[in-house]
């Protein structure tokens, strides 16, 4: 167990020094994507900046807050475009029978169709994460590794959900444009002050649509660190994660090889 985990590990590294090798054949050019993409996210925190002013406080939440929100979301998707980025391809590569390729190696399947895609641009999310931080007035050493430690534990839940969305392939024909309709929903939504939901749309929120997992603990985590929430998160995250997990499994045990869901 312990040797495949480093042998996935030195492959992963070895994957995203190849990732980073090939964005750079262009420098200019990758370099202006990650500077339009932090761009892009800085004019939508803006929008958020001027509606706190008007407002002073959303139900509790400042501006502070929302730049909190801003740095673990930017954080889980940067991590999901640039290391796990091939899930979002799944259903494609199981309508066009292209997941031979990955069930035939040595390599666990899950692993290496997450690490088929990345998506050099996303630079532009981690900067964006770090600089909402430094601005969200909770800077200090503690908040700085507790940071660390929910932009993970976001980028878990939002990869579990992507996962989710994209084994429903193996059920649904030509689910693509489902798969990232919904997942683009869960991203908006996780977007949004999780102040704003309360009563049953809270529970909806960290069940059905599990966006607080991104918007509400890694902020509260972040403000007031303590044990309840943590093992809310950890749990919850886990929970999603391992459901995600079986449920690729379960689907996978209904793909044939060259397996077609129409002419293509």
């Amino acid at each position: 167990m312990a040797a495949e985990f480093f042998n996935n590990l030195k492959l992963f590294l070895y994957i995203q020094k190849s990732n980073v090798k090939t964005a750079f054949l262009n420098k200019a050019d990758a370099l202006i994507n990650v500077l339009m993409m932090l761009i892009n996210n800085l004019a939508f925190f803006f929008m958020w900046w001027v509606i706190f002013q008007h407002k002073g406080t959303i139900n509790g939440w400042g501006i502070g807050e929302m730049a909190l929100l801003y740095m673990a979301i930017n954080n889980a998707f940067a991590s999901f475009a640039l290391f796990a980025r091939g899930i979002q391809a799944l259903p494609e590569y199981i309508d066009n029978g292209t997941l031979d390729n990955y069930l035939a190696t040595p390599r666990n399947p899950l692993f290496m169709i997450s690490t088929s895609e990345s998506t050099f641009a996303n630079w532009g999310d981690f900067l964006t994460g770090l600089l909402a931080f430094f601005w969200s007035g909770y800077l200090s050493w503690t908040t700085f590794f507790i940071m660390l430690l929910v932009s993970f534990f976001a980028f878990v839940i939002l990869y579990a959900y992507r996962l989710i969305m994209s084994s429903l392939a193996f059920f649904v024909s030509d689910s693509q444009r489902l798969g990232d309709n919904v997942f683009m929903a869960f991203v908006t939504f996780a977007s949004q002050p999780a102040s704003i939901f309360t009563g049953w749309y809270k529970v909806m929120f960290l069940t059905v649509i599990p966006a607080g997992f991104i918007s509400l603990y890694p902020v509260e985590l972040i403000k007031n660190f303590n044990l309840t929430d943590l093992g809310i998160m950890v749990g919850g995250c886990s929970f999603f994660f391992i459901l995600a997990v079986k449920f690729f499994y379960f689907g996978l045990r209904r793909y044939t090889s060259g397996n077609r869901f129409g002419v293509r």
